[in-house]
C-alpha cells in the first residue's frame, strides 16, 4: 500500500488571519478541519467579483492561495476520516 502525497502549499493568502482561520467540527466522533467562517466569506467574495467582473492579479494569486489550502484540508480530513474508520473496524 502507498501513502498518498501530501499537497503541497506553496504560500498563504496574505489576507489569510494566522488565528482563527480554521474550524474544527466534530462528525461521528471524528474531527473536520475546515476554513472559518471569515476565510469562507472571503473566498465567497473572491468567487463573486470573479464572476461579476476581473480579479487582480493579487486577487486571482489569493483565490489560487485558498483553493491549495482547501485541497490541503481535504486531504487532511480524509487522512483522519480513514484513521478513524480503520481503528472502528479493528475494534469490531
Amino acid at each position: 500500500m502507498t501513502n498518498p502525497l501530501l499537497p503541497t502549499l506553496n504560500n498563504l493568502p496574505a489576507t489569510l488571519p494566522l488565528e482563527g482561520a480554521i474550524s474544527i467540527e466534530i462528525h461521528a466522533g471524528t474531527p473536520i478541519f475546515r476554513a472559518s467562517s471569515v476565510v469562507q466569506n472571503r473566498i465567497e467574495l473572491l468567487l463573486s467579483k470573479q464572476q461579476n467582473s476581473q480579479l487582480t492579479q493579487e486577487e486571482e494569486q489569493e483565490l489560487d492561495s485558498y483553493e491549495e489550502i482547501d485541497d490541503y484540508l481535504s486531504f487532511i480530513n480524509r487522512v483522519v476520516r480513514n484513521i478513524a474508520q480503520n481503528q472502528n473496524n479493528q475494534t469490531i
